[in-house]
């Protein structure tokens, strides 16, 4: 059930290995921070059910955000941060959010970005706000891999002050809040078991299962679906990448509608690695292996590891549209795989044997990063592996 008394809509189904690259990679360069986005697009339906709860002054005190990463699920969280904000909390019952205004009359999340408190939460600066997120490793370039406790203990003593703004909301927002470890959920649980009053925690989350039972229990979910392809492209248009309509679509696929994962697989050069990739498929599965050759030394040399990266991620990709579309009766959905390469390879190959490759190539890519092995002998591995 969700946060309205109606059962949750099924989870956007996500692409894994997109979903593992954003969620270490970190923000690309030139993507704007969500708390400084006054744009939110393709969760109206949201927006409006939560504007009816906070008129009605049933606004709950614990809120879990679900949905892959990249889809603007941190955006809202400011969005309605901001609204909490700058409006004064409302009793059950109580007329009016406003002295002077009668009930209801709250219609919109929007708020001018000239507004002090959109300005104040946009610098991080705004004092009743609290974010809580992993700590980012300059020098490896990557975030931590987990949220722990002594963040969290951060939270009670910030929600028992005294709000800034007389009847004023306090708010928490838990970013990757899936990636606590068990201490860190305990301690976020015991706040939950007794909440303060004018309180909201928001916990934005990438892999709902990652949340133990009972903080769910004590939350109400909400689950966020990936915008539509002309707002994926909207939202890459204002980050100044502009794409042909077949472009388009395969990043649309690629990143399962993720903006923040399109524009990281922009920034590598992903769809100039996936045209290199389909070459070779051509020839699939007796590969021409001196252009293999060719392309693992050429993934393998220093400097070149957003590149591989883009491989070892795009590889197992095209096996898991072929596994979807098998599993399912239909075609490929990415238009980048619809050659006469890739559908012959699908048509020939049993779900069970497609099933087994895609397994195959994600364990090996895995070993080869666990054990920091050759980068040209993993990308000559992954073509043997589909050989076999």
């Amino acid at each position: 059930m969700d946060l309205f008394g109606e059962p949750d809509p099924p989870e956007a189904e996500t692409n894994d290995i997109a979903e593992q690259e954003a969620e270490d990679a970190a923000t690309p360069e030139g993507l704007t921070h969500p708390r400084e986005m006054s744009l939110c697009l393709s969760h109206k339906s949201i927006e409006t059910r939560l504007l009816e709860q906070i008129n009605a002054g049933r606004m709950p005190h614990g809120l879990i955000f679900s949905g892959p990463k990249g889809i603007g699920k941190a955006t809202f969280a400011y969005r309605l941060a901001r609204t909490l904000l700058k409006h004064e909390a409302s009793e059950p019952n109580q007329n009016s959010m406003f002295a002077d205004e009668p009930a209801g009359v709250l219609e919109t999340m929007d708020i001018d970005p000239a507004d002090p408190v959109f300005r104040q939460v946009a610098s991080g600066g705004h004092a009743d706000l609290l974010t809580i997120e992993r700590e980012y490793d300059a020098a490896k370039n990557t975030y931590k891999g987990s949220i722990a406790v002594d963040a969290i203990r951060k939270v009670n003593p910030f929600l028992r002050l005294t709000a800034s703004k007389d009847g004023g909301w306090r708010v928490v927002i838990i970013d990757d809040a899936d990636t606590m470890n068990r201490s860190a959920q305990n301690a976020l649980l015991k706040i939950l078991e007794e909440p303060p009053p004018r309180a909201v925690l928001i916990l934005i989350c990438h892999r709902l299962g990652a949340m133990i039972p009972t903080i769910r229990s004590r939350t109400r979910t909400l689950s966020f679906s990936p915008p539509s392809k002309e707002s994926f492209e909207y939202l890459l248009q204002m980050q100044g990448h502009t794409l042909e309509p077949t472009q388009l679509d395969t990043l649309y696929h690629l990143s399962e509608g993720s903006a923040g994962a399109g524009l990281h697989y922009l920034e590598q050069g992903g769809l100039d690695t996936l045209s290199e990739i389909l070459t070779l498929f051509d020839y699939a599965p007796e590969w021409p292996w001196p252009d293999v050759h060719k392309l693992a030394d050429q993934l393998g040399r220093a400097g070149r590891d957003q590149s591989y990266q883009s491989f070892a991620l795009l590889l197992p990709w095209i096996f898991s549209q072929m596994i979807t579309a098998k599993a399912r009766g239909r075609e490929i959905a990415s238009a980048a795989l619809h050659i006469e390469a890739i559908q012959r390879l699908h048509q020939q190959s049993s779900l069970e044997s497609l099933l087994k490759i895609c397994e195959n190539l994600k364990h090996h890519f895995d070993r080869v990063e666990r054990s920091n092995l050759d980068k040209r002998q993993a990308v000559l591995g992954a073509f043997s592996i589909i050989a076999a």
